[in-house]
Order: C-alpha cells, then structure tokens, then sequence
C-alpha cells in the first residue's frame, strides 16, 4: 500500500485559530498539514493487527468483554477478528503516518456487535480523550439514538471528534445521522485526499471508498469498498488537522473540513 509522503510545507493556517482561516481552509492546506504527529486516534472496529499499531513496546490495544448486560474495557492483545479494523487502520496509516493508532474492538468474528460494547467503547473513549476516534460501523436499534446522542454531546464537550462511517444500503443509522459529529459515504475516486460536502443531507460529507487499497492482517493487501473505507480517510484529515492545530474543537474541524471540501 502507497502512504501519503509527509509533508513540512507551512501555511497561514498554522498561526493562531481564528474561525475566519477555518472558513478560508482549503484542500491545499489539508495536504500541508503535519502527517497526525502528537495525534491519539481511536480505532473501534474488529481489532487491529499488531504492526499498524506501532512497535510491540508501545501497541495500545483493548475489547470490550460482555459478561451478561455489563460490559468493560480491558487490554488485549493486538489482532484483528475479522478483517476489517486493519483494513482501516491502513488507510489511516497511510495518510496520517505519525498519528498514534489505538485499537478498540468491539466486533466479533462476524463483523456483529452489541449495542451495550458500542455505548461502552464510546464512553472510554471520551474518558481518554482522544483527538479522533474511528467508527466504521453503526446500529439500526432506535431505542439506542437518546443514548448515542447524548455520547456525541459529551464527545464534543470532551473536544474528542468523531468521525462515523453511514450505512452502505442507505438506512438510517446511528450514530451516523447524528449531525454534531462529522458522518461520512463514499464516493469513487483515486485521490486519496478527495473530500466533498453535499449540503441538505445528514450524512454530509464523501470521501473515497470504492476499490480502496489496503493491508491484511495477515500481509499482503487487498482492495474494498464501502463507506467504512471511506470514514478512516475523513479520520485521517481530521488528525493531520489537529497536528497543525492541536487545541481546534470538534466544531472547529467540521467547520475546516467543510472548507475544504468541494461541493456536490
């Protein structure tokens, strides 16, 4: 898989945050922003292979384990249950290289999960405050939409951005129609810096997710589509924003990535 080369160029936009440079943003300056450096991002998904974690020393790697209706985050040992968390976490390594990855698996074997491992690993997240978080999945249950809301609210108070793939068959989902985080479909294209906003929809922002490139867990790569590929891009952006910017609110990046993005 091809990375994105690190980039030292310097633009205004790494002065003081002022909301008037957000709303100038442009993809140039996406692509000058620093590869993620200092960035924590969250990875909840299926696991992730031990070498996209970093150095055995330093891997962070946790589950969710269920034991009846409670559920608790516990260390584990870095792998990947089903293909799919590595699949991200490469296109995340990919475009933010220096951003620090940290998996958290609350899918089982078949891709499933429960509502409860989903609340759960959200709310350890916003306890340890990453700077993103990854979620390249989501639920149908409505009984689950208070709760959902009420975790991205206190993500946002947190100033932990999420960054939430949608649906692939166009059903309403959660936490993805959830309008305060940045929610995310894909799109075809080859640049993996495209990023495009469509306004009047809940699921706003597209990124590429068709015929993507990314690594196995047992190496080698493959290529998928679908919108949980596109997320990690979005992700990946949002990291190298808070490399340039690390004290930007959640806000704050929607608005620059919103910027960025072209229309349509």
């Amino acid at each position: 898989m091809t990375g994105v080369a690190p980039s030292s160029v310097t633009t205004s936009f790494a002065g003081p945050a002022r909301l008037d440079d957000l709303r100038a943003f442009s993809l140039g300056d996406l692509r000058a922003c620093p590869p993620g450096d200092g960035v924590r991002v969250a990875i909840v998904d299926s696991g992730v292979a031990a070498p996209l974690l970093g150095d055995e020393a330093s891997a962070r790697s946790f589950a969710v384990r269920q034991s009846g209706l409670l559920a608790a985050v516990e260390p584990c040992t870095p792998g990947d249950v089903h293909h799919h968390g590595t699949a991200v976490a490469s296109i995340l390594r990919a475009i933010a290289p220096a951003a620090s990855l940290t998996s958290v698996r609350v899918l089982d074997d078949l891709g499933r999960g429960s509502a409860s491992a989903l609340r759960t690993a959200l709310e350890f997240c916003i306890r340890e405050r990453f700077d993103v978080v990854n979620l390249s999945l989501g639920t149908r249950k409505r009984e689950m939409l208070l709760d959902l809301y009420d975790l991205v609210d206190q993500a946002a108070v947190a100033g932990v951005v999420l960054v939430c793939a949608t649906d692939n068959v166009g059903t309403p989902d959660y936490p993805a129609s959830c309008t305060a985080l940045v929610s995310v479909d894909r799109v075809a294209a080859d640049d993996p810096f495209t990023l495009r906003f469509r306004a009047g929809h809940r699921v706003a922002f597209l990124a590429r997710g068709e015929d993507v490139e990314v690594t196995s867990p047992t190496g080698g790569t493959h290529r998928v589509s679908g919108a949980s590929f596109a997320c990690p891009h979005v992700s990946a952006f949002a990291a190298r924003l808070r490399a340039a910017r690390p004290g930007l609110h959640p806000f704050e990046v929607k608005t620059a990535l919103h910027a960025a993005a072209s229309r349509g």
